[in-house]
């Protein structure tokens, strides 16, 4: 049974850019490894690589002579890097990506499924006051969208 990231985590990034990842988020990472990159809406993505390789893998099959395919491979691929988690359950945040997502301390750890999402809290907190006032009509309009 495939097992996914789910729930969602306050957290602090320490004086040294780590970042403790949530116990039950780290049984789905090999080797003690992932791979971070830029997100959407401001965050960053964690990634198993095996998922993280899947999800290169079909940016690459997209038509390399359309332009936004190589926006897209360019912003993610430019913007990934491999971590490590150490002993003590923690990733170093890249400094070019901490930037990038404005994290400053106070993080949100959230699991989409199969990757985590780390956004800045007061990012996420704006993201989520817009998000909640359009959920059901979003969830609505990806039913009709996807009705046979």
């Amino acid at each position: 049974m495939e097992t996914y990231f789910l729930g969602s985590f306050k957290h602090s990034v320490d004086a040294k850019n780590r970042l403790t990842l949530p116990a039950k988020f780290l049984t789905k990472f090999t080797k003690n490894k992932a791979m971070i990159t830029k997100g959407f809406e401001g965050c960053l993505e964690l990634w198993t690589s095996c998922d993280f390789n899947e999800r290169v893998s079909q940016i690459l099959s997209y038509s390399q002579n359309k332009k936004n395919t190589r926006i897209l491979a360019r912003q993610i691929l430019a913007n990934s890097n491999e971590v490590e988690i150490d002993k003590t359950k923690r990733i170093l945040l890249p400094t070019n990506l901490k930037e990038i997502a404005s994290i400053k301390k106070d993080v949100m750890v959230i699991g989409m499924g199969n990757k985590i999402e780390i956004w800045d809290i007061k990012t996420y907190e704006d993201f989520c006051r817009t998000a909640n006032k359009e959920f059901e009509k979003i969830a609505e309009k990806i039913d009709d969208e996807n009705v046979k």
